[in-house]
């Protein structure tokens, strides 16, 4: 027990030191407000684009066809534009990838649970962990 180090007292760590503000933009003036939205119009096609791109890909996607979509963005805005939106628009993928597994993991439940209810005889009664059959022969076609 000679060979381990010894504790120093215990102590706080500082809370963080940046500052977040979420705040919508108020009284800006009509030439702000304009420019404002040609920007967001701008930055809005440019990742339409991309996620058309990004879909278009696949399952064939590579840090390679990543690097092209942000190169093709560049010439159209600035590279830190550019990452964000390809982020952007990768993270949207693999959202509606992971949306997909879900809703085809709910469909295969339920398919085990009609298969299991139709492999029961009519009346039987379901437990607490399954269900049971159907309680008759016309509830099958109902």
């Amino acid at each position: 027990m000679a060979d381990l180090r010894s504790l120093t007292a215990p102590f706080v760590a500082l809370g963080p030191s940046g500052v977040a503000v979420r705040a919508r933009l108020k009284d800006l003036a009509h030439e702000d407000r304009n420019v404002l939205r040609l920007v967001s119009a701008h930055l809005g096609s440019l990742a339409s684009m991309d996620l058309k791109a990004r879909c278009a890909e696949g399952l064939e996607h590579s840090s390679a066809s990543w690097a092209a979509r942000k190169r093709d963005l560049t010439g159209a805005s600035s590279s830190r534009w550019a990452g964000a939106v390809t982020k952007a628009s990768h993270d949207q993928w693999a959202l509606a990838r992971r949306g997909q597994a879900a809703h085809i993991r709910s469909l295969e439940a339920g398919i085990r649970t009609l298969r299991h209810r139709l492999s029961l005889p009519v009346g039987v009664k379901g437990t607490k962990r399954a269900p049971g059959g159907y309680r008759s022969r016309g509830e099958w076609f109902h």
